[in-house]
């Protein structure tokens, strides 16, 4: 078996998500308080009662289940995989454009997807399909994530499960290659959808394309505001610096994408991490960080940083004089 799913972005938040945190929250409950009452009680009642009041039935015509839809959740797996989105992605565009513009950006976002979906699918606002969950609101955090954090990039884990035996590793893609690639999968699904003569229950593609639509123009919008106000200055000259996760040295320290072995020096504690190419590398000893650069094994553009640092260098202050 073979999985793959998002991890983490490389932008690091500088306030608490509370309004993220707030929906994470209202999800969840709203999913334990359905399943309390569908255990205790008449589950099919329950589920009418929550289809009728909480869900978005187009030809039933309640307005406010434009809002509730974006609460409400199918099963537990439906739930888990929009937080752990919504935690990526919402998380980045609440510290971005702030907390009270993201919690409107986020209802309307939810309320316009929802409309997105119900212009889509047959029988449009006399389809008595119902139709719930999150995804359309964080379609619309991804994407204005996107217009926000162009040059941010996204880290997957994969993981293979094969006779008892696991695998697993990290890796990063460019934010507007997965955004698009995502983007692509779900117009195409809402396309065959269209196509269909009859239309049933299932992921509302509609629900995703229409989010990520409004959140790439709300983002853009919101990235020319916060580009006059000079808050996204740092993010227009260049990727974002490696996060700096410095690990002391427990046994030998690693040597990755050195070619010839430095000489040990004992009275030397290796202290130095070295980062090009995507790769973090240490810890070194000084005398080992000056052979590399007679040996030409560290480029003009890495970095280093050593314990007590709270950010990258360039590895070039580390050379010593005269040193080619």
């Amino acid at each position: 078996m073979f999985f793959l799913f998002p991890v983490g972005v490389d932008y690091r938040a500088r306030r608490y998500p509370v309004v993220t945190f707030a929906i994470m929250g209202i999800c969840i409950a709203v999913y334990l308080v359905t399943l309390g009452f569908r255990l205790s009680g008449d589950a099919e009642d329950v589920d009418d009662w929550v289809y009728e009041n909480l869900w978005l039935i187009p030809a039933l015509g309640h307005w406010w289940t434009y809002f509730t839809c974006q609460f409400v959740h199918a099963g537990i797996f439906h739930l888990l995989g929009n937080m752990i989105y919504l935690f990526l992605f919402g998380s980045c565009v609440e510290d971005l454009i702030g907390r009270v513009r993201y919690t409107i950006f986020y209802l309307a976002s939810g309320v316009l997807s929802a409309l997105a979906y119900v212009l889509v699918s047959a029988g449009h606002f006399d389809s008595e399909i119902p139709m719930g969950g999150a995804s359309g609101a964080i379609s619309s955090c991804i994407g204005a994530f996107l217009f926000l954090l162009a040059k941010s990039r996204i880290e997957f884990k994969w993981v293979i499960f094969l006779f008892l035996r696991l695998w697993n590793g990290n890796f990063f893609l460019p934010a507007w290659v997965v955004i698009s690639f995502w983007f692509a999968k779900d117009l195409l699904m809402m396309l065959a959808a269209m196509g269909e003569e009859h239309q049933g229950g299932g992921v509302a593609f509609g629900a995703h394309v229409g989010g990520t639509l409004v959140g790439l123009g709300w983002g853009a919008f919101e990235r020319m505001r916060l580009k006059r106000n000079g808050e996204l200055d740092e993010l227009e000259e260049a990727m974002p610096a490696p996060a700096l996760v410095i690990h002391r040295p427990v046994s030998q320290p690693v040597r990755v994408a050195v070619r010839r072995a430095a000489a040990a020096v004992p009275a030397e504690t290796p202290t130095i991490h070295l980062y090009w190419n995507d790769t973090q590398s240490g810890p070194f000893t000084n005398t080992q960080v000056q052979q590399m650069f007679v040996a030409g094994e560290i480029p003009t553009e890495a970095l280093y940083a050593m314990e007590g640092m709270t950010e990258w260098r360039p590895a070039e202050e580390l050379r010593a004089p005269g040193t080619i």
